[in-house]
């Protein structure tokens, strides 16, 4: 029998792709669980599952799928707590969360609380839980002026109702990506008593909680975050509830820097992360915290993230990034290296181990009794379960959700290469050659520039790429100066936005064609996203010499973006060294719409109503600029998506959007 032909990947395909996070481990290392995602058609929505997957025999299983099943939590070595929305509708949702019990070796699940607010997080504090959940810092206001009128008797009159038919905004930011609107509102944490029904606040009013996490033993609570309700500082506290004493301290002061991620080592030891900002681009220090004598020791600089910063639009969900062992008495974490993130071992000296050995992206994982699962891109995988083992690296794939679609589809590898750049540094770019590529014929190309600009692109499986892949074009990407992965220095170009890493990319084209002579150098289209948004703006305003460009999530004002995002107000002022006010012509030197007067390439611009991160105002900004010059532009505004539309926002919407970004190629490519 013949070789079965494989399918072209299509945009479609979306529906297909089983998307796998919040990989757990039982207390015994035997079982491991992990949340299944997947888009639904009909629903124009996600629905999600939980499955176990047993590490001896690699036995896979439904455990729960009715009402959303997320969020497993292990309370035995047989027992989950998870999340489920079976008996509750969209609105319910926004305001409780019920936790229901399931036994690994089957039955139906069963409720067992219900958590008065929308839980965040939850973790298991002795007979009661630990919760994070959103605070309205007004509501006792409000509460206290509402006791007020009805004590005093006054009839009750109409009135506007704050947050339907308006919106006050006192603090910086006033809203928040994928949040909202923010102001007077943050992440706290509750004590949750099941029996009592009681919740009673643990952080103090007007801190956000930033980290957190529960000592070994569940006698100690460590948290970081700052305090304010005016501005919200780049500094910020840590502070440590101890049940022993039933009191909180203060570890850390505000005002010296800001404390990211924190970790317990053992009972008595704290890690942090904490970082300074006099320049963009800076990689956090590393800390330990004797809780006994108080002594804090900075680790040595190891220059590299925390967390996986590799981009793709096929990852979708949570991952642990940290986690202390304690039998290796190591501590476990995520670092960006060049293209990849790997699973780091960090010993009490601060020296790091790699653990994994290879190439793509680890989007989570957890370790207990030191055995190691994640969930991992390998090849052109999409995110799996492995078993890894922490003495050799060797991996062992369990779960293969998305092996039948990868099977039957034409998937085209990335081929990497480096170069010696007249900037001093390797570099290292990708090519992703047709999928129906034949040597000799010349096809036409898009350059795919990344977000961040600390972030990188890798090896990894990304649908939009596979796509253009199989409509024909060689598809060319790399992270330029001002990316994630190789030290900070590399990643600072505060004040040349615009410059070294325009200069890169330019450079970088060149080196694709000579590395592949078959791309057509005349039909070369530019797309990017957030940072590479704000780069295809500045292209098209700054050369000719691309066919076409799709601009998306993008920049094009940084005299306006600092001063109506969520990060501007402190993000943007570093990357330009400066306020609008304090320097005007630096501030609009470095922004795209200055040059979008000279802006004679094919711009479509795709952009979200809800998008905070960069809002909708600096593509409506670009688009009108452009339009104005005669060059063909287009500008499509999606309604109710924030600035993650490509990676999860309505499946419908994210159709829509290759389709708008594929039509536009084919059109000018």
């Amino acid at each position: 029998m013949g070789q079965t032909e494989k399918k072209p990947v299509t945009r479609d395909d979306l529906f297909q792709f089983r998307f796998v996070s919040e990989v757990s481990l039982s207390p015994d290392g035997q079982w491991a669980v992990c949340v299944v995602n997947q888009a639904d058609r009909e629903d124009n929505c996600y629905h999600s599952s939980i499955w176990a997957v047993s590490q001896e025999t690699g036995e896979s299983r439904m455990l729960a799928a009715r009402g959303e099943a997320r969020s497993p939590l292990w309370l035995d070595g047989e027992t989950l707590l998870f999340v489920s929305r079976r008996d509750m509708d969209k609105e319910e949702a926004d305001h409780k969360t019920e936790y229901y019990r399931i036994s690994l070796n089957g039955g139906e699940a069963v409720k067992a609380m219900t958590v008065p607010v929308k839980a965040e997080k939850i973790r298991k504090l002795g007979d009661k839980w630990l919760v994070m959940a959103s605070a309205d810092e007004n509501e006792e206001d409000r509460k206290a002026e509402d006791s007020k009128k009805q004590e005093s008797g006054e009839p009750e009159t109409w009135e506007a109702r704050e947050g339907e038919d308006y919106y006050i905004y006192e603090e910086l930011p006033f809203w928040f990506n994928g949040k909202g609107i923010r102001s007077r509102k943050r992440s706290a944490l509750f004590v949750f008593d099941g029996k009592t029904e009681k919740m009673t606040r643990l952080t103090q009013k007007y801190l956000e909680v930033v980290s957190f996490d529960l000592s070994p033993d569940g006698k100690k609570i460590v948290w970081c975050g700052p305090v304010y309700d005016s501005v919200k500082p780049r500094t910020c506290g840590l502070y440590l509830w101890d049940e022993e004493t039933g009191e909180t301290r203060q570890l850390a002061k505000d005002g010296f820097y800001d404390v990211d991620q924190v970790c317990f080592m053992g009972n008595e030891t704290v890690f942090y992360t904490a970082f300074t900002y006099e320049r963009a681009g800076k990689h956090p220090r590393f800390y330990l915290l004797d809780l006994k004598t108080g002594d804090v020791r900075q680790l040595p600089f190891c220059d590299a993230s925390t967390g996986n910063m590799v981009g793709s639009d096929a990852k979708f969900g949570a991952g642990r990034a940290m986690a202390y062992c304690e039998k290796r008495d190591v501590l476990y974490l995520l670092q960006t290296l060049w293209g990849d993130c790997r699973l780091m071992a960090m010993d009490r000296e601060g020296r790091l181990t790699e653990v994994t050995g290879t190439r793509g992206a680890v989007t989570g994982f957890d370790v207990k009794d030191g055995r190691i699962v994640m969930t991992a891109m390998r090849g052109q995988n999409l995110a799996e379960v492995y078993a890894l083992c922490p003495e050799t690296g060797a991996e062992k794939k369990l779960t293969g959700f998305n092996d039948g679609y990868l099977e039957s589809h034409k998937i085209t590898a990335p081929e990497a290469f480096r170069y010696h750049s007249k900037n001093g540094y390797e570099m290292e770019g990708y090519v992703i050659k047709p999928a129906d590529y034949e040597p000799g014929r010349k096809y036409p190309a898009v350059l795919e520039i990344h977000g961040g600009p600390k972030a990188v692109s890798g090896t990894v499986f990304f649908h939009e790429y596979q796509c253009l892949s199989n409509d024909g074009y060689f598809v060319i990407y790399c992270n330029p100066r001002g990316s994630d992965g190789r030290g900070e220095a590399y990643a600072d170009i505060t004040e040349v936005f615009g410059k070294d890493d325009f200069e890169d990319l330019l450079e970088f084209t060149d080196e694709a064609l000579t590395f592949c002579p078959d791309i057509d150098g005349e039909k070369i289209g530019v797309c990017g996203g957030s940072y590479g948004g704000f780069m295809c703006n500045w292209i098209v305003g700054h050369t000719d010499r691309y066919a076409a460009a799709v601009s998306q999530r993008s920049i094009s004002n940084y005299l306006t973006k600092c001063l109506y995002t969520d990060i501007g107000y402190y993000a943007n002022r570093l990357q330009m060294g400066a306020y609008p006010w304090e320097d005007f012509h630096k501030v609009w030197s470095m922004s795209p719409l200055s040059g979008a007067g000279s802006a004679r390439t094919p711009l479509l611009l795709l952009q979200s109503d809800e998008d905070y991160r960069c809002w909708m105002g600096d593509a409506i900004q670009m688009f009108s600029a452009v339009k104005r010059q005669g060059t063909d532009t287009r500008l499509v505004l999606f309604h109710g998506e924030n600035h993650e539309l490509s990676r999860s926002g309505k499946p419908g919407n994210r159709i829509t959007r290759l389709k708008e970004l594929e039509q536009w190629f084919e059109k000018y490519l």
